[in-house]
């Protein structure tokens, strides 16, 4: 009875161990569970190109901001080399201007720092120093500022000159537009001498005999 006991558990024994598809599966599981929770861990702890350009508007806010609270000119500098930038305020002393610094330098991540920059007439700057300045008036240019890696342009920033706005575009972003074509910006000037500019050309002045 005993051994008729024993041979019956052995047929009904408890299967050890996974099947070579089981384990197949179970490694698919991981790997997605991996893929995915770590997806959401990089979102939350490496920053992305949204995330730095919003850090660089509140930047260049704080820069506008500081140059019309102190009624000086603050200075934007960026090392295309080093990705790293850091704010002046330029002060007068007996010697001269003297930059202060009032912000400590910041670096740009390798996938989302700012790769060149376009003034409005077209001129592009990829390498050296960026000097940006912020004047009680309002920035000294208009700029586009191109964010991401060397493979690929992520996102275009536009500053606009004066008023201190900050437009934020996906990809790389080129103004098209005819300077002839584009709505005349004033920037404060009198209507008036427009309208006077207008009659001008309407209506020119006649030859004298």
């Amino acid at each position: 009875m005993r051994w008729i006991g024993r041979q019956k558990a052995s047929r009904v024994g408890v299967r050890s161990g996974l099947t070579l598809v089981e384990l197949v599966i179970v490694i698919l599981v991981i790997g997605f569970l991996m893929v995915f929770v770590g997806g959401i861990l990089r979102n939350l702890l490496v920053p992305t190109t949204e995330d730095i350009s919003a850090k660089l508007s509140e930047a260049f806010k704080f820069g506008a901001d500081k140059a019309q609270l102190t009624n000086q000119t603050v200075v934007f500098k960026y090392d295309f080399d080093t990705s790293e930038y850091q704010f002046f305020i330029l002060k007068r002393e007996e010697d001269g201007l003297v930059e202060q610094s009032i912000l400590k330098k910041t670096k740009l991540p390798f996938y989302s720092k700012i790769i060149k920059t376009r003034d409005f007439s077209g001129k592009v700057t990829y390498q050296g120093k960026l000097k940006l300045l912020f004047t009680p008036q309002g920035t000294a240019t208009d700029l586009f500022l191109y964010l991401g890696s060397e493979s690929e342009i992520k996102k275009t920033m536009q500053i606009y000159r004066y008023s201190g706005k900050i437009k934020v575009y996906p990809g790389e972003y080129i103004l098209e537009e005819k300077l002839s074509d584009r709505n005349k910006i004033t920037y404060g000037l009198d209507e008036r001498d427009e309208q006077a500019d207008q009659n001008q050309k309407n209506n020119p002045p006649k030859a004298s005999r």
